[in-house]
Formats: C-alpha cells, structure tokens, sequence
C-alpha cells in the first residue's frame, strides 16, 4: 500500500559558494524525493566568505538556472536532525565527493541515527567531472586571485563571485 505523505528530505550546508557539484547532489534528491529543502546552515563559529543573503540568494538563482521546481531553500542553525523533524522530512541528504568525506559523513550519519532513527541519511555522489570541486577548493582559487571558476560554480554564484574583492582572503 502507498502512502500519500510527501516525501521530504533536507540538503544541509554552508554553500559557501554553491558548486555545481551541490548542484549535481540537489538535481539527483530532486528526481528522487517529493521536495528538497536546502537548509543553509547558519553558523557563529564560521566565517563564511558570502553572507547568509548572497548564499541564499547564490542558491535560489542556481536551482532557478536548472529548473528544478520541487525545491525550497531556508536558513538554520541548530542541529539537522531537529530541522529535518520541524520540516517532516524522512531524509537528510548529503553530497560525497572522495572518500574522505565518506569517514566524517558516516560519522554524523550514525549520530542522527541515534538521535531520531526515523530520519535516514542518503549519500549522493556528484557527477564524476565535479567530484573533486568544493567550496574551501573556490575560496582558495579566489585567495590566489584566481576567478575563471566557470568550470567549478554555476552562473548565479559567478555573478557573486565577481563582485568580490579578493584581495584579504589570504588572512581569513
């Protein structure tokens, strides 16, 4: 027998820029899942390149640029677990690129689980030409002065990206 709930999952992170390899990761959660909420996790111990605004903003014109329909994004700070509850969601996605992302996300992984073993974590892999993009990757492109990232962040975080002034990164 099929329920008729929505199947509702959470894709966490700082995004801090969006990748296109978040955006492989949130384009295969959509095929799989009812809605997708990207939660932007809003953290005082970071510090993070973009601000929450331009994050979220970078994320909203990344999912507008691929047409995925059955995604929302918000900002958090807190546990995932106890947003991934408040949003009903069954599920909390998150993007594994090498293997060692693997030994920290299994790692949270089994925690979540401990802390509400109704809510699963389901890794998704990037497609393989952006496995070996992330975020602390562009920060540190851009610290060196590099800004041809089109190969590495979708249009939309371009734009961010290139009203940015580089110039302090190096000191963060």
């Amino acid at each position: 027998m099929m329920s008729d709930a929505q199947k509702i999952a959470i894709y966490p992170g700082t995004f801090d820029p969006m990748t296109l390899g978040h955006l492989d990761v949130l384009k295969t959660s959509a095929a799989i899942f009812d809605e997708v909420v990207v939660a932007l996790l809003v953290n005082p111990e970071k510090k993070p390149l973009f601000c929450e605004e331009e994050r979220l903003a970078m994320i909203e014109e990344s999912i507008r640029e691929v047409c995925i329909v059955n995604v929302r994004t918000i900002s958090f700070d807190g546990l995932t677990v106890e947003l991934a509850r408040r949003e009903k969601a069954i599920a909390i996605i998150r993007g594994l690129r090498l293997i060692t992302d693997y030994e920290a996300e299994f790692g949270i992984s089994f925690n979540n689980h401990v802390l509400d073993s109704g809510i699963y974590t389901v890794f998704i892999p990037p497609l393989q030409e952006h496995v070996h993009v992330s975020s602390s990757m562009i920060r540190e492109l851009l610290s060196f002065g590099r800004t041809d990232l089109s190969k590495y962040v979708p249009q939309a975080a371009l734009k961010y990206i290139s009203a940015y002034e580089y110039k302090d990164l190096r000191n963060r």
